[in-house]
């Protein structure tokens, strides 16, 4: 960050900043990409992305007018001689001051090209929360490209201690973040049931079938809206089927922008079988909803038990679908449970804090 000075003020001058993120589908890390180039650009710093061809985040970055650059990349094309020569250049050609990575697939893709160009400040962001396996080029590379790792919970942190002895800082903790305010707010008498991410397994959607299933026992009329695609979505299909639970799931697909389908739901579920985070757990306290998770998840780092909602042991089946019927028994209590997370997120959730922190990393030399 330059500053200049005159008589009267001081001034920054904002910095040039490169994300890099090849994923080809939507999740929660391209929607945080997405949001601090956003908010860093409000800021005043200019931004860049660097994404793979076709991408939903390079439509979305398009949309709103993000300066981006497109590369075919896959696993393997850190192997490829002709992109690192691409990516070399380019890299000098912007000249950033700072250069974030989303995952480990951009720092080996890329990684040696930034290190040909020189910049001091790689931040490294880790969202998996399981350990990263130590090859010998991915400890050169987080030894000697990266100077800053940020993760995005505690749970995160924890999972990669095998790490730390490579770094040359230890790894920052960044809470995803999001604008609180909101026009929309949950229609809690409502009996539909939110549950919101790629359609894979690690989401764990076919879990949540089976929660709905024991559900309807008690509440024929509830409905789980599933908000989402991806590669599983033919096989839940056919669970929801064999399970006589279809007419009471809907499937809406990969939705831009799911305040309003969410706003028409009690509440939120989360049964996923691993999470860095949980970034739709904010969405729902921002409309109001109480948020029910796995309590193995990062999940327990954003939602009280017992008052914005619940924490469920042991992956218990029986027990979502308990409080779920629970809830849905008690709209009060729901109203009660969705207006202290909402309490909650503007108090240590905003996109405000997070960016800050943000700010502080990039311009700390």
């Amino acid at each position: 960050m330059i500053s200049e000075k005159n008589t009267k003020t001081e001034y920054k001058i904002g910095m040039k900043i490169l994300f890099v993120n090849f994923a080809k589908s939507w999740g929660g890390g391209e929607c945080w990409t997405y949001l601090v180039m956003d908010e860093l650009r409000k800021r005043n710093h200019s931004v860049l992305l660097f994404s793979n061809t076709q991408s939903q985040l390079y439509l979305k970055a398009q949309q709103n007018g993000i300066e981006t650059q497109t590369y075919s990349v896959k696993k393997l094309s850190f192997l490829d001689l002709n992109l690192y020569f691409k990516l070399k250049r380019a890299i000098r050609e912007v000249k950033p001051d700072a250069i974030v990575l989303n995952s480990y697939l951009e720092l080996k893709t890329v990684g040696f090209a930034i290190k040909a160009f020189g910049c001091s400040k790689v931040i490294f962001t880790r969202g998996i929360p399981y350990p990263m396996k130590m090859k010998p080029s991915k400890r050169y590379l987080l030894s000697t490209v990266v100077s800053d790792v940020v993760v995005n919970s505690n749970h995160v942190k924890a999972s990669i201690s095998n790490i730390l002895k490579y770094l040359k800082n230890e790894p920052e903790i960044i809470y995803h973040g999001i604008h609180p305010d909101s026009l929309v707010f949950s229609e809690s008498t409502t009996k539909n049931i939110a549950i919101v991410g790629r359609l894979s397994h690690e989401k764990g959607v076919d879990i949540a079938i089976q929660v709905i299933q024991k559900v309807l026992i008690s509440q024929p009329d509830a409905k789980l809206w599933v908000l989402g695609d991806g590669k599983e979505k033919e096989n839940l299909m056919r669970l929801a089927a064999e399970l006589g639970v279809q007419n009471s799931i809907e499937f809406f697909g990969f939705v831009d922008g799911v305040e309003n389908l969410l706003s028409k739901c009690s509440m939120l579920i989360m049964t996923s079988r691993w999470e860095g985070f949980g970034l739709v757990l904010l969405e729902a306290m921002k409309l109001r909803m109480p948020c029910l998770a796995f309590d193995h998840l990062a999940a327990n780092e954003i939602i009280i038990n017992n008052e914005t909602g619940y924490l469920i042991p042991d992956m218990s089946v029986d027990l979502m679908a308990e409080k779920i019927i629970y809830l849905l028994e008690n709209q009060e209590l729901s109203q009660l449970m969705g207006r202290k997370g909402n309490d909650l997120l503007k108090n240590k959730f905003t996109i405000e804090k997070s960016i800050d922190q943000y700010e502080r990393i990039i311009e700390r030399r």
